[in-house]
């Protein structure tokens, strides 16, 4: 499959689209700046230099799918979250305009967790409508790194689209099962010491490691403020886009508090503080040692490393999607809407009002529903022993704030859910699934939270 790319970057996120057997045909990218490390390490891509803003979608070949990243600092919880206020901002709607445009089958937007917060939410579930609107079944999601195997805590926002025609369902990726990986075994084998860099002119001949290469400049009051060093058996913070930022090399010990927002380096200790290194920093954003980052100035390299997708982590998600393409367009199972009643007042209301609601957002317990999406066929309630199916009405479900559902006597305890109707309060049964032999996802902690499945998933 043949995918363009935007705001590439270093090609963090096109890497893993390449480790996962798709062809990334075009590339665009306007920071001169980066221009020299992408073509290095993607010689058979074509890297459109220009300005995202000038760009029609007859400049862009015909591909499969779009993939891309737009500028993370207007939404950033660090940066002073001026959204679409901001230059930088609008571009994600550029970039948006480009596939409503152009029309791939699937596209990939990633971002900052900030674009979720409350004072973003709305836009965010603007941008969402406006692609659903375009003629897409959108997804979306939270995922951390560190669970799928990179060195790393790391949260960023996911949202992925089919068009509608293609009539599939895409999963995100299942978190590994496998120990979490530590700095220890990302990157305790870099054992020479780092070149040192503050402002001068970077020298790129390197021995054994490239880019082993590290910012001596001065730590500010906010970078104190709290502890930045995690041990070798811990998983990194995340990776700054910002020399001043970078965590602190797990060699040192924790740093010492002194006041809720001040922390010194531990005194006869100062000497192990540093931060960690270009190449360090790379390792634990997954990249391969033979990928070579180009800068003249050492924040540079910091910046191209920061601000990409983990590839890695991208090579899951476009695993994902080739699952997707690959089941679309056959017959599908007919899905189930899993969810727990908590008391027989719930069960009751539903039944009377023939409606069920979750709660939407990405707090605890909120159903992850594609935006333009059809309900599924069927709702299986449980609590305890019991479990009752109903079928529901294949329609798009509908967002209801928690005062209208009061007023149909139901408790909500939130503010907006998602709901869902029911084609009748009678319970019905289904030869090919034995509600008793039903199997449900995760721990009793997780025993309340909604999901959907195909009714296969749930034997």
């Amino acid at each position: 499959m043949k995918v363009a790319s935007f705001f590439a970057g270093c090609g963090g996120l096109d890497l893993g689209f390449e480790q996962a057997g798709y062809e990334v045909i075009w590339a665009n990218e306007f920071d001169e700046g980066i221009h020299e490390t992408y073509q290095f390490n993607h010689p058979n891509t074509y890297l459109c230099k220009s300005d995202i803003r000038t760009l029609k979608a007859a400049d862009i070949p015909d591909c499969d799918g779009f993939i891309g990243g737009p500028p993370c600092q207007s939404w950033s919880e660090g940066g002073k979250q001026l959204g679409l206020n901001d230059d930088r901002g609008r571009l994600f709607l550029d970039y948006i305009q480009l596939i409503k445009q152009k029309r791939p089958k699937f596209f990939i937007i990633e971002n900052v967790q900030g674009m979720i917060s409350d004072k973003h939410f709305k836009t965010f579930l603007s941008f969402l409508s406006s692609l659903e609107c375009a003629g897409y079944v959108v997804s979306y999601s939270l995922l951390n790194a560190a669970d799928y195997c990179i060195p790393q805590d790391r949260f960023r926002v996911f949202i992925v689209g089919f068009i509608k025609e293609l009539n599939g369902a895409f999963k995100f990726p299942e978190p590994s099962q496998k120990p979490l990986v530590t700095l220890q075994k990302a990157i305790g084998d870099i054992t020479e010491e780092p070149h040192l860099y503050d402002n001068e002119r970077v020298n790129q001949e390197y021995e054994k490691w490239t880019n082993h290469d590290v910012f001596t400049g001065p730590f500010d009051t906010k970078f104190m403020a709290r502890n930045r060093v995690r041990s070798w058996d811990e998983v990194s913070f995340t990776i700054q886009a910002q020399a001043k930022n970078c965590p602190l090399h797990p060699q040192a010990p924790v740093m010492k508090y002194v006041s809720p927002n001040q922390r010194i380096f531990l005194p006869g200790y100062e000497h192990l503080y540093r931060r960690l290194s270009v190449r360090e920093c790379a390792r634990i954003q997954s990249f391969p040692d033979k990928f070579r980052f180009s800068y003249t100035h050492i924040k540079e390299g910091y910046k191209m490393v920061g601000n990409a997708v983990p590839p890695r982590l991208a090579r899951c998600l476009a695993l994902s999607i080739k699952d997707a393409l690959g089941s679309m367009n056959g017959k599908k199972e007919a899905d189930v809407l899993v969810a727990y009643y908590k008391d027989e007042h719930q069960l009751r209301m539903t039944l009377r009002n023939k409606l069920y609601y979750v709660r939407t957002g990405f707090r605890r317990g909120a159903l992850q529903m594609p935006i333009g999406a059809t309900s599924p066929k069927y709702l299986l309630l449980h609590n305890c022993s019991n479990r009752y199916l109903y079928a529901m009405v294949e329609d798009h479900p509908k967002v209801m704030s928690g005062s209208e559902l009061s007023h149909l006597g139901f408790a909500p305890s939130g503010n907006e859910y998602l709901t869902f109707k029911l084609k009748t309060a009678e319970c019905i049964n289904l030869e090919c699934l034995n509600l008793a032999d039903v199997k449900f996802r995760g721990n009793k902690r997780d025993i309340a939270i909604p999901y959907i499945a195909n009714i296969q998933e749930l034997f």
